[in-house]
């Protein structure tokens, strides 16, 4: 028997179905795991997982109304991330949000906790992964590369990234910089699948972007998310991960649509690792069970990240929040090896293609 509760975050009600066996996942019991991490002092410590990113804040809350365990968070980028946990021996955090990419890395040095949750085998091939003495990695949710249109300023509306290419949309696009953000480095590969059919053909979707420059219809390229140019109508078409689109079509108050190119764009994860040394090793086990095993999957899309977690299914006012289904069907997921062999080779040939100092 299913029995519904309604979480209200952020103006959403989100729905929690809890069952009568949920103290159970996967085998794990998880009552008797919860009163193992609340015996090692209530308090999960964290690293990349502020409250405004992903909905943290809104998944720790819940956490901590459930489970009596606060959270205690250092806010620090993925590469600072990395090198914390290299240079303290994941001793000093519990878990981490980074680069799948860098995930990888810390698994593959013995870094990472060496816990497969009880929802294993639902996650995708490529979202996971064992390293070095069990050590595991994660993506937890995963957002998609797309953008966002004023429709006050822009009548027909590009729903490809061949319609981008049309003098009509002269000095009205804005994406970020490939050298600076890693959204810049997904722009490059989202228009080279487009192009080429290929994400990592990154000639061919720097020669793209060029051209788009050379039309004078990129107005910007920024170091750093600004959405300050589209609220002030100085441009009207914003690349960014769909997460970031619909969270500013609905705090903005612009007529705004967000599009998932139908010729092809790229989906990339987020990482989630526990450290091999948490200094509250069972609060880990129960953290990455709640975070990927269900409500977790939850409440990140009440953030607008899309959850991993295929078999987690969304409260329909949150759902309905998001392009239909099938405007995702011509995505393709980055492999998170070939992204860091590439990164260099990416900025230079963009740098090449739009004249770039």
């Amino acid at each position: 028997m299913m029995r519904e509760r309604r979480i209200l975050l952020g103006g959403i009600a989100v729905v929690a179905l809890l069952a009568a066996g949920a103290a159970r996942a996967g085998g794990v019991d998880l009552e008797a795991l919860a009163e193992r991490a609340r015996a090692e002092g209530g308090v999960i410590n964290t690293y990349g997982m502020p409250e405004t990113w992903a909905n943290y804040g809104g998944i720790y809350a819940r956490f901590e109304e459930k489970y009596g365990i606060r959270q205690q968070d250092i806010d620090m980028g993925s590469s600072v991330v990395l090198a914390r946990m290299r240079e303290e021996n994941a001793s000093k955090n519990d878990v981490a949000d980074l680069k799948p990419a860098f995930a990888s890395i810390l698994a593959g040095e013995g870094l990472t906790y060496p816990y497969r949750v009880s929802c294993w085998d639902d996650l995708p091939e490529g979202q996971k992964g064992i390293g070095k003495d069990g050590s595991t990695w994660y993506a937890a949710y995963k957002g998609t590369l797309g953008w966002i249109v004023n429709t006050r300023m822009v009548e027909k509306v590009p729903r490809s990234w061949k319609e981008l290419a049309d003098p009509a949309y002269e000095g009205l696009v804005a994406y970020l910089d490939p050298r600076a953000t890693g959204t810049g480095e997904a722009t490059v590969k989202a228009a080279a699948y487009a192009v080429a059919g290929d994400p990592y053909d990154v000639e061919a979707g720097a020669r793209f972007l060029g051209k788009l420059h050379e039309m004078g219809i990129v107005a910007s390229v920024d170091p750093k998310v600004d959405v300050s140019k589209f609220q002030r109508g100085e441009v009207a078409i914003l690349i960014n991960f769909d997460y970031n689109l619909l969270k500013w079509k609905e705090d903005l108050g612009i007529p705004a649509e967000v599009v998932i190119p139908e010729d092809g764009t790229i989906a990339s994860g987020g990482g989630v690792v526990g450290a091999r040394n948490a200094p509250h090793p069972k609060t880990v086990e129960l953290f990455l069970e709640y975070l990927l095993c269900g409500e977790g999957q939850q409440l990140y899309a009440a953030g607008f990240v899309s959850p991993m977690n295929p078999k987690v299914e969304l409260p329909a006012e949150i759902a309905a929040k998001f392009p239909p289904r099938e405007a995702y069907a011509n995505v393709r997921f980055v492999d998170y090896r070939k992204d860091a062999e590439i990164s260099d080779r990416l900025k230079e040939a963009w740098a090449r293609a739009v004249g770039a100092q």
